[in-house]
Order: C-alpha cells, then sequence, then structure tokens
C-alpha cells in the first residue's frame, strides 16, 4: 500500500530532482523510495514504489553505470598471458573483502 510522504525542500533541488527524474524516465517519488530502499538494504520492485522485498547480498544491484562510467568499461585490458576476471567473479571477491561472507565461494 502507498502512503503520502511529504518533504520540505529548496525550490531549486525539487526543479533539479524534476529534471532529473524526467531526462532518467522516472519521478521523484520513484527516485525517493529507490533511495529509501538503498538506504535500509531492500529492493524496490520496478513501477511499484513501496512494495519492498529484502535484497540478497548475492542480488546485483538494480542500479546501472553512469554514462561516463559505461564509456571506461573495457578500457583496460589485462596484461598479456592473463585472461579477464569475470564481473560475477569481481563481485563475489568484494564481498568477500567488504562484507566479510567468510569462505562462501561462488561457483
Amino acid at each position: 500500500m502507498n502512503n503520502k510522504l511529504t518533504l520540505r525542500m529548496d525550490e531549486s533541488l525539487i526543479a533539479s530532482a524534476k529534471d532529473y527524474a524526467a531526462a532518467n524516465g522516472s519521478s521523484v517519488s520513484q527516485m525517493v523510495a529507490n533511495y529509501f530502499a538503498a538506504l535500509t538494504q531492500t529492493q524496490v520492485a520496478a513501477g511499484t514504489p513501496g512494495e519492498a522485498k529484502p535484497r540478497t547480498s548475492r542480488q546485483k544491484p538494480t542500479t546501472t553505470a553512469g554514462p561516463v562510467t559505461r564509456s571506461l568499461v573495457g578500457i583496460l585490458k589485462p596484461p598479456a598471458g592473463q585472461k579477464p576476471v569475470a564481473e560475477d567473479d569481481y563481485r563475489a571477491y568484494l564481498e568477500r573483502k567488504h562484507l566479510g561472507s567468510g569462505s562462501e565461494q561462488r561457483s
């Protein structure tokens, strides 16, 4: 069930948020819901703000890389004789490193 939330903030910030939402095919309400969901480690189903479900550490985040980041993907190549690291393997490594998921290995 969706409930109304009133936020008070600077007019220019509201205008910027509306412009950003329109440019990205979203709404300010959806952006706020996604932000709160990220803060509380839940994932909001697309198109259904307020209906959140827990996000497990193995699920990929729902955010996408920005245009600058996307333009840099793949720009660095591994040294000669080494194969590139798969994205899933790298994510698993970062989870173990920063979240301390122990000896659990992703296959």
